[in-house]
């Protein structure tokens, strides 16, 4: 009897040790985290007035920088209230180098984001330089006085688009005067991104989740919030790991590039060897 009963509480226990060990490896972070409101994440963000560099990784291997700031308080020049969202960044050839060694800059891109202490998006503007094209466009776009702060529509913003290739505007557009000069659509490299269906306010709609928890970085264990982005009914997601302070961790994507604090990233990744791992 003894040894049966012995035989049975270590299959238990095997069990609950396979159980817990397919938990921890194999169950998706946040199923391991609290969920939080995600006010809670956008209020440290933006209370971190900081920003932080990131190292932009494509399947393991460095492709460029990017940096990311938070910040609020008023507006020096409306004495308004804002919470900024600043985003910059470049894109790395994977192959050609310059003289030097370094590796040739393929797209340098600048954008920002000014909400309200609501959190309602008031004015945002866009910017991308493609060097090897001799491409460079703006995008510029700014809540309407009368427009209500919580709908987010064509009607409820002013915005403006320009595009400029070879030192030639071929594109421009302006709300408030409609379009000027403009090359066929078609006919441009990057098109999406000057095509009017990108002027729309409601195609930054997004669905947010967040989460509070502990994750490991580079071997770490810290308590971090994630903060999961995606389209309304797509599965395809954008999940950010802030720390307990609002500095950006690290940022992960369902098409291979994630963004690191250049705290965490793996060293591999600098050289561009295979060997990188997130």
């Amino acid at each position: 009897m003894p040894s049966r009963l012995l035989s049975v509480v270590t299959v238990l226990f095997w069990l609950a040790s396979m159980g817990w060990l397919c938990a921890v490896v194999w169950a998706p972070p946040e199923s391991r985290m609290a969920q939080v409101d995600a006010r809670e994440v956008y209020s440290v963000f933006f209370n971190w007035n900081e920003s932080t560099a990131m190292t932009l990784l494509e399947n393991g291997v460095r492709r460029g920088q990017i940096t990311i700031a938070g910040g609020s308080g008023e507006d020096p020049d409306t004495g308004v209230f804002v919470n900024s969202l600043s985003l910059s960044g470049t894109m790395e050839s994977r192959e050609t180098r310059n003289e030097d060694g370094s590796p040739q800059i393929d797209l340098f891109w600048r954008g920002l984001l000014d909400f309200s202490k609501s959190l309602g998006l008031q004015s945002g503007n866009f910017s991308v330089r493609v060097p090897t094209r001799q491409l460079s466009a703006h995008f510029s776009m700014v809540r309407k006085p009368d427009a209500e702060e919580v709908e987010v529509s064509k009607e409820s913003f002013d915005f403006k688009a320009r595009a400029v290739l070879n030192q030639q505007p071929v594109f421009e557009f302006d709300s408030l005067k409609g379009a000027g000069n403009a090359l066929p659509l078609h006919l441009l490299p990057m098109k999406s991104m000057v095509g009017m269906e990108s002027l729309d306010p409601q195609n930054l709609e997004i669905e947010a989740e967040a989460r509070m928890g502990k994750f490991s970085f580079g071997g770490r264990d810290l308590r971090a919030y994630l903060l999961i982005l995606r389209r309304p009914g797509s599965e395809e997601s954008v999940r950010v790991f802030f720390s307990e302070v609002g500095e950006p961790l690290k940022l992960e994507t369902d098409y291979g590039f994630e963004a690191i604090s250049e705290m965490l990233v793996p060293l591999g990744a600098y050289s561009g060897g295979k060997e990188a791992n997130s």
